[in-house]
């Protein structure tokens, strides 16, 4: 199953924003200081990958924690609505799981009425497996993969470019590209100008954030 099954669309590309964002930070310490000898460079993208790797790591583990927390909810909604006496207790959780959806649109009756539908469905069914060790390991690894590819993509000239100054210019530029490219992909307008209008503003945001984070002593 592709990752965003698990995590969801819009957090697999904020994967990408974080991973750019953080080593965009890293990197913009080397502003100002084109004689910057090849060790110090190197140690700061080495530090900058190092962090991208660990975040990844991080989100995969908090993202099986409330994937995991989600299916214990979802089997304890089954078991209500099995029991005729805890019908009550059911379209309470259903409603925490759903009231903050495109449900919320439907006007409160209308919407209690589909709830209790819902639970008559569910009592049929059989709980939910727990999570196994493979969908697990597909969270970690590819949160890891999306945070550690993007910090890789923007520290990737100092590798390659001598000059430091040259390098943090393609850098940056090759960060904002991965930004646009986020925000152009995750828009579900299938309009091309909203599609490079969302992209703008996707590059936009992460700029601001990464300049804001710098400033701050980040």
């Amino acid at each position: 199953m592709p990752l965003a099954d698990y995590i969801g669309r819009y957090w697999t590309g904020a994967e990408v924003m974080y991973g750019v964002i953080i080593a965009m930070t890293f990197t913009s310490v080397l502003r100002g200081y084109p004689e910057i000898s090849g060790l110090i460079v190197g140690r700061v993208v080495v530090a900058a990958l190092f962090c991208c790797i660990a975040w990844g790591i991080a989100d995969g583990m908090f993202y099986i924690w409330e994937r995991s927390y989600i299916i214990r909810q979802e089997n304890r909604i089954i078991e209500y609505s099995r029991s005729g006496e805890r019908r009550g207790p059911a379209l309470s959780l259903i409603g925490e799981q759903l009231d903050d959806t495109v449900l919320r649109n439907i006007p409160e009756g209308d919407r209690l009425q589909f709830y209790e539908r819902l639970s008559q469905f569910l009592s049929g069914v059989e709980n939910r497996k727990k999570m196994s060790p493979r969908e697990a390991a597909t969270i970690i690894l590819g949160t890891f993969l999306l945070s550690a590819g993007a910090g890789v993509i923007v520290v990737l000239p100092f590798s390659v470019i001598g000059d430091v100054g040259q390098a943090l210019a393609v850098s940056n530029l090759a960060g904002i590209f991965l930004l646009f490219g986020i925000g152009y992909m995750r828009t579900l307008d299938r309009n091309f100008f909203s599609k490079v209008l969302y992209g703008f503003g996707s590059s936009s945001i992460g700029i601001i954030i990464a300049v804001i984070t710098v400033v701050l002593g980040g």
